[in-house]
């Protein structure tokens, strides 16, 4: 979850820093609305969309193997303390984020009903195609859904002027008020990405620009109305999600005012959001490893011989002084430690236990597999295999550049398989699977060991038990 919050963020950042250095300064605001409040919704959604990428089947590392030992890897041995201190850090976090989302929603629920209180004891005056709610109470004019707030005094006094009244009433008609009330209820719920306050801000912006779009359409006299945002910019408004006057805003759009419109290059700039969108897809989609349906080898199940009885505790007792005669400095058996004659015994040893006993041992055998047959890759996975960002490529059990299977051709290999990396791998992240060829010649003395060693024990070692 916590991938996708960090997607969510990123593809919002992307968004609006296009908006800022690119959208925000042209005369295009009906397009710059759109985009807002598309590109917003559109950074929640991108990051959960998912294309699958097709693969051919993988095989078992085991069953291909030519070497005459084995190593079980070790499960991750799980450290209660630090899954202790996980949880504590992940309570913390969502007391964190409960208590803040309450504040929010609280300030939100706080200011609805006091616009609310207003409208209630406010008188009604019908205005356009909307309402002229009139109260006593020193404010600018401002405007909140269908209805536009006015100073009572100041409205039955003729010093509300019309072009502060026509300004209001393009918020109303263009239902401004519902942009604000959805970026509001996604910032209750996702404030930690700081994101969606700069999205929140060049909306209430572009409210702004377009209402004086709709001033400047009416009048002649474009500078008496920059004298008059001026004059009323000093003055307060009393609610967050109402449009309102501020300095900064009206700053900008005084400047706006002074712009020529070009539509060259609007264009190219309305143009330039399409490959942004494919950028946002390339980057914060998230991608599927899905295998194909074709014919894969199976690996055969390694069948290795116990006793019901169980091997005696004098018998347990001596493997085990075997294998600690065997062990390195860091605890580990380790093969060049294990003579002949040794092998031999504990191989003995080995048969004679059950499966519960064969279980806890650190060195163990199993029955050597007949060699498998030949598979030759198709092209199509060759060309597959040169992605980097998916595939890591072994050739001969060397590792090597996804650019080198340009020097080969399918018909080079004799065998493969691909093994999918689990997440605390160490090449985790650079590439998801590991792509293991064998070249014709290699395939070929691989076949010759396998069935000379056909039938035998092959020894190893399990590094899960540790007695």
């Amino acid at each position: 979850m916590v991938f996708y919050l960090i997607k969510i963020i990123g593809c919002s950042a992307l968004f609006i820093l296009f908006y800022k250095l690119v959208l925000e300064g042209e005369h295009m605001y009906k397009f710059n609305r759109y985009y807002l409040l598309i590109s917003l919704i559109l950074s929640f959604t991108i990051p959960f969309i998912t294309f699958e990428q097709q693969v051919f089947p993988r095989e078992l590392v085991d069953a291909v193997i030519p070497d005459s030992t084995f190593s079980i890897s070790a499960e991750p041995v799980k450290d209660k303390s630090y899954e202790k201190s996980i949880n504590y850090m992940i309570l913390g976090f969502w007391f964190v984020y409960f208590f803040v989302t309450v504040a929010f929603l609280s300030r939100f629920l706080i200011n609805i009903k006091y616009i609310l209180q207003k409208i209630k004891k406010g008188v009604f005056i019908p205005y356009g195609g909307g309402k002229i709610v009139l109260f006593n109470q020193n404010t600018v004019p401002h405007s909140f859904l269908g209805y536009i707030f006015l100073n009572e005094e100041a409205y039955t006094s003729g010093n509300i002027e019309e072009e502060i009244l026509v300004h209001e009433l393009a918020h109303v008609s263009q239902k401004h008020s519902w942009d604000i009330l959805f970026v509001e209820v996604l910032q209750i719920f996702f404030w930690f990405n700081p994101f969606i306050f700069l999205f929140r801000k060049a909306i209430a912006l572009n409210h702004e620009f377009l209402a004086d779009e709709a001033v400047i359409n009416q009048i002649s006299d474009i500078k008496s109305y920059r004298y008059l945002l001026f004059d009323k910019v000093t003055e307060q408004a009393s609610s967050f999600i109402t449009s309102r006057f501020n300095y900064s805003i009206t700053k900008k759009r005084l400047l706006m005012m002074t712009k020529t419109k070009s539509f060259r290059n609007s264009l190219c700039k309305q143009v330039a959001v399409v490959p942004l969108l494919g950028m946002a897809v390339f980057f914060f989609s998230t991608i599927t490893i899905a295998q194909e349906e074709t014919e894969a080898v199976q690996s055969k199940q390694i069948v290795v011989p116990s006793s019901t009885e169980g091997a005696t505790p004098a018998q347990l007792a001596e493997y085990r002084k075997i294998v600690n005669k065997a062990k390195n400095d860091k605890g580990r058996p380790a093969h060049s430690k294990i003579s002949e004659s040794d092998k031999e015994r504990l191989q003995y040893l080995f048969l004679l236990m059950s499966k519960e006993q064969q279980a806890q041992q650190m060195v163990v055998f199993r029955r050597s597999l007949p060699p498998l047959p030949k598979l030759v890759p198709t092209k199509e996975q060759i060309e597959s295999w040169k992605d980097p960002k998916i595939y890591g490529v072994w050739i001969d059990g060397k590792r090597v550049g996804n650019a080198e299977l340009d020097n080969y051709s399918n018909a080079d290999f004799g065998r493969l398989f691909v093994s999918k990396l689990e997440k605390n791998a160490k090449n985790y992240g650079k590439h998801y699977y590991q792509v293991d060829l064998m070249t014709n010649d290699h395939y070929a003395a691989y076949y010759k060991k396998q069935l000379e060693n056909q039938n035998k024990y092959i020894m190893g070692f399990s590094y899960n038990n540790r007695k």
